[in-house]
């Protein structure tokens, strides 16, 4: 992708891509509270609420909203997109927003952070920019850290569409791809599939039986489906421990 064709899908970015791609947490920003509940709410259950968070590519707000519900108080985001960047901080009433280059602005700001949330964010930055990325975020991290990484799983029975439906998608990533690349900044790291947002009884029986026949279907044409994440929509990587990285 160009540089100038990046540029201008991220400058509308709110206004096009993302909305059409999730309307409701526009309309309402808790929309989305219940899949964070779902799959952040145990990895910042036992965080003092005046750490440190960061959330790089923060988009409509809904996260940081939803941290600032549960009692975080110093809470800040970047994101490229000018226009997401006004809509995030009228939302939340107060600037904890700016706009800026999400490497750059780690590069800035080094053992500044306790956790650093990256929601669907990766998979848009370009290859040769991962590994620059990845150590800025194991740079910006204080001591007992940790970085929570959100992204599309390819994996996932509907990995095509996910991958192509967003323009400013450069990257794809399975359990063991993203596992890769952020052990190239971090000693300790866990991915796991996401979590559906509160189901209900008969949506989990459904659920159960539906990714039975479909394991069974992948096993039976030599796919291997108990190895393979098919059955969750993103993945979710805690990244911790740093590793030393030389100047």
């Amino acid at each position: 992708m160009t540089n100038d064709l990046r540029q201008a899908l991220l400058a509308r970015y709110g206004e096009t891509q993302a909305r059409s791609a999730n309307p409701d947490v526009y309309e309402d920003i808790t929309a989305f509270w219940p899949y964070y509940d779902a799959n952040y709410g145990q990895l910042v259950a036992d965080i003092a609420t005046d750490v440190g968070v960061l959330e790089i590519g923060c988009g409509h707000g809904s996260l940081l909203a939803w941290l600032r519900a549960r009692g975080f108080n110093n809470i800040s985001g970047v994101d490229a997109s000018p226009t997401e960047v006004q809509l995030t901080n009228t939302r939340l009433h107060s600037p904890v927003v700016v706009e800026g280059d999400a490497v750059a602005y780690l590069k800035e700001h080094p053992g500044a952070f306790d956790v650093v949330f990256a929601k669907a964010v990766v998979e848009h930055i370009p290859r040769d920019d991962l590994l620059p990325l990845v150590r800025a975020l194991s740079r910006a991290l204080r001591p007992g850290g940790m970085a929570i990484i959100d992204v599309p799983n390819m994996d996932w029975l509907m990995a095509s569409h996910e991958r192509y439906m967003d323009m400013t998608h450069e990257n794809g990533f399975t359990r063991e791809s993203l596992s890769t690349l952020l052990a190239l900044g971090f000693d300790e790291v866990v991915v796991t599939g996401s979590k559906l947002a509160a189901p209900t009884r008969s949506q989990r029986l459904l659920r159960s039986i539906v990714l039975r026949m479909v394991s069974r279907m992948l096993y039976l044409v030599g796919e291997g489906a108990s190895d393979v994440l098919f059955s969750s929509r993103s993945l979710i990587a805690v990244a911790q421990a740093p590793r030393p990285i030389a100047s």
